[in-house]
């Protein structure tokens, strides 16, 4: 295995389990303790874990705003989980349709797998979006305009709100940073959510795309209220009382394991 591969596994693992050591990963992996160690210090400087006697402890983003990550460090996270979730949600997006995109690193990764033979019109105020659908001959792609926010390459301001209210899409695909049964869907950055909101005012369906590491966690800003879903795609099973609130509420249920 890569150098870089076993490292975004060690990733994955520390944010699942929130702590990991040396020794496991040394025999997880086939290889010294030495390596291990030069891979968590790697990592650590990425921000994303705190090395430890014998391991690794994974940093609480939920200290700090989480929009100070840059977006180039979050792209990293779970990046398994998102490319599966990617995978399910470009298969919902149908020949024909519009399709609004939020400027969140699952939603780049759904760019990445939206079917090359797919006549879609994609609106979108994410950056890396934009450049990385330019390339599709059948894409017609619409960015929204606006100011950029350099820490998540995305269009915000009035700008972006108002071309956004200029269109109507079929679907909008959406992740968050949160997301609680009572508390709703939840974001940090109150601008970014206005951009957000606008894309849910002019969509018919709503795509929420989130991994498991979203799931019962709670940000600052509410952005919608979890029954506005129509589709809710993750990368692990929904715990018997969500599963529960899909049904009630007509959500679909769309698992990526």
């Amino acid at each position: 295995m890569l150098a870089l591969d076993r490292q975004k596994h060690i990733i994955e693992m520390v944010q699942r389990e929130k702590s990991v050591k040396v020794i496991e990963l040394s025999k997880l992996f086939e290889v010294t303790e030495e390596t291990i160690r030069r891979d968590l210090e790697k990592i650590e400087k990425q921000g994303i874990l705190k090395r430890t006697y014998g391991g690794a402890v994974y940093t609480n983003f939920a200290s700090k705003d989480i929009e100070d990550t840059p977006f180039s460090m979050r792209v990293k996270e779970n990046i398994t989980g998102k490319q599966k979730i990617a995978i399910k949600v470009s298969e919902i997006l149908c020949d024909g349709e519009v399709v609004m995109l939020d400027p969140s690193t699952t939603c780049l990764e759904v760019a990445k797998n939206i079917d090359k033979s797919k006549r879609l019109t994609v609106i979108t105020n994410s950056i890396s979006i934009l450049s990385e659908l330019s390339t599709h001959e059948e894409l017609n792609v619409v960015s929204t305009g606006g100011t950029l926010r350099k820490r998540s390459l995305s269009l915000i301001g009035p700008t972006a709100k108002d071309n956004i209210k200029n269109y109507y899409a079929d679907k909008a695909v959406i992740s968050c940073k949160g997301v609680d049964l009572q508390k709703g869907v939840m974001d940090t950055n109150e601008l970014e959510i206005e951009i957000k909101k606008a894309m849910i005012g002019c969509a018919r369906e709503i795509i929420l795309a989130i991994d498991s590491t979203k799931m019962q966690k709670i940000s600052m800003h509410k952005l919608m209220e979890v029954s506005r879903i129509d589709y809710l795609v993750v990368d692990k099973e929904l715990p018997p009382e969500w599963q529960a609130y899909c049904k009630e509420h007509a959500i679909k249920q769309i698992v990526c394991e």
